[in-house]
């Protein structure tokens, strides 16, 4: 069981510091206030589910949040320490130091994360909630010294209870889990700030042994309306001061056989100030859905002067 939790552990953190595929986009005729805009939400998007991941791992292994018999922990958490003066209280806090490197891509994390079980005498129990206050919650990136830092609050759900024992042992089980943050403050190392909101459904499945090898399987999708929009994921004012709302025509689908930052199907728009841009996920060369098991890349579509214009990157 060991090497199987080793394994899911490890393919989730290559999928979270990779989901950022899409801001790759780069083409002169783009509008550059989107381009920043796109690579700040995936840069935002992928640290705070970056930091879910580690609290989601840390927390298996700690009594009063869901200890779970038989289960070995992978080993501690990059650069953080857990505070926890009010276990009886179901809180902890996460206090990153803000000097260890920690890997792909190579960033320091500072500031402090509260943790506090809101709902739920354990956090594998069925609609526990976990609520998240980040606390000057600061990502620095080592290439580029660029940053963001977080102040507000997420609450997470878990929509079917789970261990990582049953994980393995059913094939039909899933992690499911729901996602809400409500006027979160952004800011960003040039000083600029934006204000974030979001909304989102994920879940993991896995695929029994095949002619692929097993597989396991991840999808992501908005969940609520906003603006005329259903499936909206986040929603807020960018660091240009622009509203901006995000939502998905179809989920995000990735899975381990392609690489989880190789979606194979799903559509997201981005409705930034007055423009309008969709990401189709999973398309061939030519920007059509991909026929094949692992799509080429992904096709980005918006208006200029009257006119729609389309290209098509790879992953």
């Amino acid at each position: 069981m060991k090497t199987n939790l080793t394994l899911l552990l490890v393919l989730f953190a290559l999928f979270l510091v990779s989901c950022r595929k899409d801001d790759k986009i780069e083409d002169p005729e783009l509008n550059s206030n989107f381009v920043q805009h796109n690579a700040d939400r995936n840069f935002l998007h992928d640290e705070a589910d970056q930091a879910d991941g580690d609290i989601n791992e840390a927390l298996k292994d700690i009594p009063g949040f869901g200890k779970t018999a038989g289960v070995t922990s992978v080993g501690p958490l990059c650069g953080v320490t857990i505070e926890d003066s009010l276990l009886s209280q179901k809180i902890l806090f996460f206090n990153f130091d803000g000097v260890t490197p920690c890997f792909s891509p190579s960033r320091t994390r500072s500031g402090q994360i509260k943790v506090e079980l809101t709902e739920g005498n354990s956090w594998s129990d069925l609609n526990a909630e976990l609520t998240l206050t980040y606390i000057n919650f600061k990502v620095t990136r080592l290439s580029d010294s660029k940053w963001i830092m977080f102040n507000g609050q997420k609450i997470i759900t878990n929509l079917n209870g789970h261990d990582w024992i049953s994980f393995f042992s059913n094939p039909n089980f899933k992690h499911e889990y729901k996602a809400r943050a409500f006027g979160v403050n952004v800011t960003f190392n040039n000083g600029a700030s934006a204000l974030w909101n979001g909304a989102r459904k994920t879940s993991w499945s896995y695929a029994p042994p095949s002619a692929g090898g097993p597989k396991y399987n991840f999808t992501s999708i908005g969940d609520t309306s906003l603006n005329g929009y259903s499936n909206v994921d986040m929603w807020g004012v960018n660091r240009f001061g622009e509203s901006f709302t995000t939502y998905y025509d179809a989920a995000w689908q990735s899975n381990s056989y392609c690489g989880f930052w190789r979606p194979t199907a799903g559509v997201i728009n981005h409705d930034v100030g007055s423009r309008q841009y969709k990401i189709e996920l999973g398309v061939d060369q030519s920007g059509n859905p991909s026929t094949l098991n692992c799509a080429y890349g992904y096709k980005v579509t918006w208006i200029m002067n009257g006119n729609s214009i389309s290209r098509v990157f790879s992953y």
